[in-house]
């Protein structure tokens, strides 16, 4: 294993433990929970809400440790943080506990993921490999998907308190190889060919990219939150709720690779505007058909572009404010997202029944698109330069 591999096995490992089971095994585990402990649906926004209020607040600080000692630092302890705040849920059914753990729990993983992504980026950058980024983004899928399996194999078995615990015990186990993997070293050039066909991004108009974006983090928020509990509550097909949720890890793996290349090809603008399309069919397919394809379809959709939407995002606004663009953009994004299940989950309180927030999570993400194509046009407006994404 070279010293390229291991950087980004690091990388994913970090994700896979921070975001796809710190930060979303919530989803799965969400109808046993409430099963388990009797809570309604806007308990249950409550809960992903202040999950997603402590990513944002984590994202903001994590901006204080951009470098050196510092990182290193914020990535060990959101790495730790975020394992050990898993693991304490399954050992209380008190409300308040659940929402300074989850909020917490977020803060870490904004900390952690954000560090880690820093350092991979910034060893990459040195040797011109940073379109291989994209491979640490897929251990979000990684996490979602073995973490979603575990919850459907002993979901009939164990109670949800208990899940909590094993899932993060295992989660806990991999944390000793991710501080050996991911580190600064010297990395071999690189030994991808040039490509004078290959597209770059190029700015779009600012604010709405932003409008679009924090639109984006609105309406993911809803589906990734209860679509496990939307295909739970549907007579006849309740038993592919879990696998839904495997399906929409399993479709990150290779979503970022694939986006990154497309990208490459066809522009990032162009790019984008096909994966929230995309995404809003993924979305609205469940809400309109309760066939089981519909389901598997929508999960394949979702989990395909995602992830993939930041990704083609902050390429084309980083730059934007002076520099800014990037925590301006991910301030908004957080805003969405801690808005969404909370409002989704007043919107159904009592009557569980998830159609109507999805429903509104699809209009939300076409207000998103068209925000988006807006800054598209704006950008026609300007002076073309030569050679446009």
């Amino acid at each position: 294993m070279n010293s390229t591999v291991k950087l980004l096995l690091g990388g994913s490992l970090t994700l896979a433990i921070v975001m796809g089971v710190g930060r979303f095994l919530y989803t799965p585990l969400l109808p046993l929970m409430q099963r388990q402990y009797g809570f309604g649906p806007d308990v249950a926004g409550l809960i992903a809400s202040a999950n997603f209020a402590g990513y944002f607040a984590g994202s903001m600080l994590a901006a204080l440790a951009s470098r050196g000692l510092a990182r290193r630092i914020a990535f060990q302890a959101g790495l730790v943080a975020s394992v050990a705040t898993t693991i304490l849920m399954g050992f209380t059914s008190d409300l308040t506990v659940w929402l300074v753990l989850r909020t917490i729990s977020g803060i870490a993983s904004a900390f952690a993921m954000i560090s880690a992504a820093g350092i991979v980026a910034d060893q990459l950058a040195k040797v011109g490999e940073e379109g291989r980024l994209a491979w640490v983004f897929g251990g979000v899928g990684a996490g979602i998907a073995a973490s979603g399996l575990v919850v459907h194999l002993l979901v009939e078995t164990l109670a949800s308190s208990t899940l909590w615990v094993l899932i993060g015990g295992l989660t806990a186990a991999l944390v000793p190889f991710v501080l050996v993997l991911l580190r600064e070293r010297p990395l071999p050039p690189s030994r991808r060919p040039a490509d004078s066909r290959r597209r770059v991004a190029r700015a779009l108009p600012f604010w709405p990219l932003l409008a679009g974006y924090t639109l984006q983090g609105l309406g993911y928020s809803v589906f990734a939150t209860f679509i496990v509990a939307l295909i739970k509550s549907r007579p006849g097909i309740e038993a592919l709720g879990d696998w839904v949720w495997i399906i929409t890890g399993l479709s990150i793996l290779p979503s970022c690779l694939f986006w990154s290349r497309i990208a490459e090809r066809i522009g990032f603008s162009m790019a984008l505007v096909i994966a929230y399309v995309a995404q809003i069919v993924g979305v609205a397919l469940p809400v309109a058909s309760g066939a089981p394809v519909a389901a598997i379809l929508g999960a394949v959709l979702f989990g395909g572009t995602f992830i993939a939407i930041t990704l083609l995002t902050m390429p084309l606004g980083r730059h934007g404010l002076g520099g800014r663009g990037f925590a301006v953009l991910t301030a908004g994004f957080g805003l969405g997202q801690m808005i969404g299940p909370y409002v989704a989950g007043l919107l159904v309180a009592g009557e569980a029944d998830y159609t109507l927030p999805l429903a509104a999570s699809a209009g939300v993400l076409t207000l998103g698109l068209i925000a988006v194509v807006l800054a598209i046009r704006g950008r026609s407006d300007a002076p073309k330069p030569r050679m446009p994404d």
